[in-house]
């Protein structure tokens, strides 16, 4: 199967897809571009089924860990992918949350904050996978944009990139979480 599907299908097409799916599912592995993986017995799935102004749109996510397919060298070395990201990311919002904090007090964010954000800023954008480049991209250019404006002590530029950067963070953690 492929890892993203985005078309138009018939409504027996689509039909067919999901028999397909839930065969995998009951077989305890289901297959994608870059492998094929085992189904735990219990996972967590959120479904959401709703109607709004003569649309309907049906969500249906489902998530678990795909570790134990993985070699004990790979598995190793993803997991300290993930610790490394997870205290990179940890950092990160830390010295934001100081900047966003002092321009929502109408002052520009101190050095050591902006300097500390833009460095794991860029720390993450160079681990970051492959699949992240395009978002990554446009936080960089939002990121500079930041900079630019605070040396060139533009306020008001500052807070807009403030909230470009915000969103564009919210984006990518709900897109690739």
């Amino acid at each position: 199967m492929d890892d993203k599907i985005e078309k138009e299908f018939s409504r027996n097409e689509f039909a067919e897809y999901l028999v397909t799916l839930a065969e995998q599912l009951r077989d305890g592995k289901i297959s994608s571009a870059k492998g094929v993986w085992t189904v735990p017995e219990a996972f967590g799935v959120k479904i959401q089924l709703k109607e709004k102004k003569g649309r309907i749109e049906l969500k249906i996510n489902c998530r678990w860990s795909t570790l134990a397919d993985y070699t004990t060298q790979d598995r190793e070395q993803l997991v300290d992918w993930q610790d490394s990201m997870k205290a990179v990311k940890k950092r990160m919002g830390s010295s934001f949350k100081e900047i966003t904090k002092s321009a929502a007090a109408g002052e520009f964010p101190e050095t050591r904050s902006v300097d500390d954000f833009v460095k794991t800023s860029k720390i993450f954008a160079e681990s970051a996978d492959l699949e992240w480049k395009d978002a990554m991209d446009e936080y960089i250019d939002h990121l500079e944009n930041f900079v630019r404006a605070i040396e060139g002590q533009q306020f008001e530029v500052v807070l807009h990139e403030i909230r470009d950067l915000q969103y564009r963070m919210k984006g990518c953690h709900k897109e690739f979480k």
